[in-house]
């Protein structure tokens, strides 16, 4: 049986190439604050953007609806932790001060999520037991399956972290 994968909504390298663009100019450029490029996980200079883990250094993708994926979502990174906590990906929109998606490094170095429904109920969030590695690169995720409310976080190809998306 073949398994159906949708087209993706957006792909930012967020590297010296593509700057803040998404890959196919399907959504609008991100605005970067406070970020500079850096070596990524492949250790050439300008393939990746560092962050400083403060509130004032972020990549902001405005959503002019195209970003909406509605029913599911998977969002996939790489990151190097520096013994910082802080939001990796947080998605609202503009009409609520509540996120629909947010991944962060919280406690330090723990891997965590957690998703709003459309009436803005919060879900259980997810949060990894083991911390991630400092100073090495970690190929990360999170996904919500709507149809059958699984959300789970990912490490290194791995899902470490599974749970019914139930309101908290």
């Amino acid at each position: 049986m073949a398994v159906s994968i949708p087209d993706a909504k957006a792909l930012y390298p967020l590297n010296s190439w593509y700057k803040t663009r998404e890959i196919n100019n399907k959504q609008p450029q991100g605005t970067p604050v406070g970020v500079s490029l850096a070596p990524g996980p492949d250790g050439k200079d300008g393939t990746s953007y560092q962050f400083s883990g403060q509130v004032n250094s972020y990549i902001q993708f405005p959503n002019n609806g195209g970003l909406d994926v509605q029913q599911s979502i998977t969002i996939l990174c790489w990151v190097y932790p520096e013994n910082l906590k802080g939001p990796i990906v947080q998605y609202s929109d503009t009409s609520s001060t509540d996120w629909g998606v947010a991944m962060w490094l919280a406690f330090t170095t723990h891997l965590y999520a957690r998703y709003s429904h459309r009436d803005y109920t919060r879900t259980t969030p997810l949060k990894t037991t083991e911390p991630l590695a400092v100073n090495q690169w970690h190929y990360v995720g999170t996904s919500y399956d709507q149809t059958t409310g699984i959300a789970s976080l990912w490490q290194n190809g791995n899902r470490v972290v599974q749970g019914i998306s139930e309101p908290a």
